[in-house]
C-alpha cells in the first residue's frame, strides 16, 4: 500500500490540510517515486538536483520528469544552459493543471467533484471569516461605462489580448469537472507563459490575436463571464465562466465574492429608459436584480453585483451602464 504519507505532504503543499480526497486524488496519479520528486522541487532545481535531494537514481529522474510535466504536478523554466522545474504551489495550479492531463481517469474526476461537494462550503465560510483573498477576480465585458471612468488594462480583457505576446486556448478545467454541454468548452485563454506551457503540455492551442478576439466575442453572446488572476498585472490567464460548473463561484450564489473578487464596477439603471422587460433578470448570475426600483422598474443589489456587464450587454433600452465604485487599490498590487 502506497505510503499516504507522502500524498498528505502533497496535498498540504498545495494548502489543503485534513482532506482524505486530495491525497488520494496525488495517489492515483503519482507513484511513491513520482510524489518524493514533486516534493523535492521546491525550491526549482535542475533534474539532477531534484533527484539527489529526493534519493532518486538520475537515470530514473530523468524519465519520470515529462510524465510530471505532462500530469500538470510540475511546471519548467528554461534558462540559458539549463532547464530547472519546480513544483505546482497551490490547489488552483492543482485544480486546472491535473484536470487537463492528457488520459485522466474519470475517478480522478469523481473524487474532485466529491471533494467540492462535501468541503467547498466549509472552505468559503472558513476563507471569508479569515479574510481570505479572492484568487480571481471578475472583468466586465467591454460594455458602456460611466463616462468619468478610465478603463485600465487590468479591467479589460481586449488591452489583456492585445498585449499579450502569446495566446492559447484550453478546455475549461471546471466544465471538464462538471460538464455543461449548453455552452463551450475550448474558452480558457491562456496569455504569455502560461500559453507556452499549455501549448508544451499539448492541453492548449495556439490563437492569433483576431481568433482570440473572435472567441471573446464569443463567450460574451453566450453569456459567460470573464475572470482574471486578481492583481493589479495583466495576469496569464481569462477564464470564461459559467453560471453552472465554475469554482469561482460554486453552490449557493451569496459566497460568490468569497472566492471571486467583484470587479471595479458596478451596474447602474437608468429607470427612465427601463422598460421592466426582465432580460437583465434572467442573465444575471448572481441573483443582484430585481423589478422593485422607480416605477417597477430594475434595480440592483449592490451587495450581489459582481461587476461583469452581462445585464448591461443584455438590456434591449441600453438602460444599463457600469460605473466605476471601487479604487485600484482595492486590487492586491500582485
Amino acid at each position: 500500500m502506497a505510503d499516504l504519507t507522502l500524498y498528505e505532504q502533497l496535498a498540504e503543499s498545495i494548502g489543503i490540510k485534513g482532506s482524505g480526497i486530495i491525497p488520494e486524488m496525488f495517489a492515483m496519479i503519482a507513484d511513491e517515486d513520482e510524489a518524493k520528486f514533486v516534493l523535492a522541487a521546491a525550491p526549482p532545481g535542475t533534474v539532477e538536483e531534484i533527484a539527489q535531494k529526493a534519493g532518486i537514481p538520475l537515470e530514473k529522474a530523468e524519465k519520470m520528469v515529462r510524465p510530471l510535466f505532462l500530469k500538470g504536478l510540475l511546471f519548467k523554466s528554461k534558462k540559458p544552459g539549463e532547464t530547472r522545474y519546480y513544483k505546482i504551489r497551490n490547489y488552483v495550479q492543482f485544480h486546472d493543471g491535473t484536470v487537463l492531463s492528457p488520459d485522466i481517469p474519470e475517478g480522478y474526476l469523481a473524487l474532485l467533484r466529491e471533494f467540492e461537494k462535501t468541503l467547498v462550503k466549509d472552505m468559503q465560510e472558513g476563507r471569508d471569516q479569515a479574510g481570505y483573498t479572492p484568487f480571481m477576480r471578475v472583468v466586465p465585458i467591454n460594455v458602456t461605462v460611466d463616462a468619468k471612468t478610465q478603463v485600465l488594462a487590468m479591467d479589460d480583457v481586449e488591452k489583456m489580448i492585445q498585449e499579450a505576446n502569446v495566446i492559447a486556448v484550453t478546455a475549461c478545467s471546471c466544465r471538464t469537472i462538471h460538464p455543461v454541454t449548453e455552452v463551450p468548452l475550448e474558452v480558457c485563454m491562456q496569455l504569455d507563459k502560461a500559453a507556452v506551457y499549455a501549448i508544451d503540455r499539448g492541453t492548449g492551442r495556439e490563437l492569433t490575436k483576431e481568433q482570440a478576439m473572435e472567441m471573446l466575442h464569443m463567450c460574451e453572446k453566450e453569456g459567460l463571464v470573464h475572470c482574471v488572476i486578481n492583481t493589479q498585472s495583466l495576469g496569464y490567464m481569462i477564464c470564461n465562466c459559467d453560471n453552472q460548473s465554475c469554482s469561482n463561484w460554486p453552490g449557493d450564489k451569496k459566497y460568490a465574492k468569497t472566492f471571486a473578487a467583484p470587479s471595479r464596477f458596478l451596474a447602474v439603471v437608468d429607470s427612465e429608459n427601463c422598460s421592466a422587460c426582465d432580460a437583465c433578470i434572467d442573465r444575471c448570475y448572481f441573483y443582484a436584480i430585481s423589478m422593485g426600483g422607480k416605477g417597477d422598474t430594475a434595480q440592483v443589489d449592490e451587495d450581489r453585483c459582481m461587476g461583469c456587464g452581462l445585464c448591461a450587454v443584455t438590456c434591449p433600452e441600453d438602460a444599463i451602464t457600469m460605473k466605476e465604485v471601487r479604487k485600484i487599490e482595492t486590487i492586491p498590487a500582485g
